[in-house]
């Protein structure tokens, strides 16, 4: 019996998605190597390599967020560090803070009361996808510093106006350039100059 090609009927492949337990036990298991990943919307993705400026900034933002939350009985301030923040996503963002003390186990962590994305090469990925995953979760403060027009990207209350996953969004972005100061959302006493930000 023939078959003719042009009858049959083909299905579409199926993506993937992966769960948060899924790629913690892929990871453990060595499968990505040294590679620097991370999940957003089940999707695994590459880490880009740091350039100069990007680590630059994430140095000085580190050793600043330090300073602010240097309680470690209060506060654990990461950095690049898997961000767990629902099923099918643990993001790895440049810097971020939460409420509880360092050490505390995974299924006790919070939603993080503050994100901040250094991007060089990367906006794309952080201003869309990454920004809409943080939205998506609850992220209520997060910030792009976005290197090459020397500016503090914030973004605040999420919201979702149609109710699909995709159009998660924050409702009322603000750009500060490069002589302004930031107030956190969290600790409003609290002020970051953007200059002392950036590279």
């Amino acid at each position: 019996m023939r078959y003719n090609d042009s009858s049959m009927i083909t299905a579409a492949p199926k993506r993937i998605r992966f769960t948060v337990d899924e790629y913690l036990r892929m990871s453990e298991a060595g499968i990505f190597d040294d590679r620097r990943v991370e999940l957003l919307n089940g999707r695994i993705y590459k880490v880009l390599a740091q350039s100069n400026p990007h680590r630059t900034a994430v140095t000085k933002i580190n050793l600043m967020l330090g300073r602010h939350f240097g309680d470690t009985s209060k506060f654990w301030p990461l950095c690049q560090s898997t961000c767990i923040l629902e099923r099918y996503d643990a993001p790895d963002p440049d810097l971020y803070v939460l409420d509880v003390p360092i050490g505390t186990p995974d299924e006790n962590l919070p939603i993080p009361f503050l994100v901040i994305e250094v991007s060089y090469s990367t906006y794309k990925r952080d201003s869309g996808l990454k920004l809409r995953r943080y939205a998506a979760a609850g992220v209520k403060d997060c910030w792009i510093v976005n290197i090459p027009v020397k500016r503090v990207e914030v973004y605040r209350d999420p919201e979702n106006p149609t109710g699909r996953k995709r159009d998660w969004r924050y409702r009322a972005p603000r750009h500060y350039g490069i002589n302004s100061k930031i107030k956190l959302l969290e600790f409003p006493k609290m002020e970051l100059t953007v200059r002392d930000m950036l590279p």
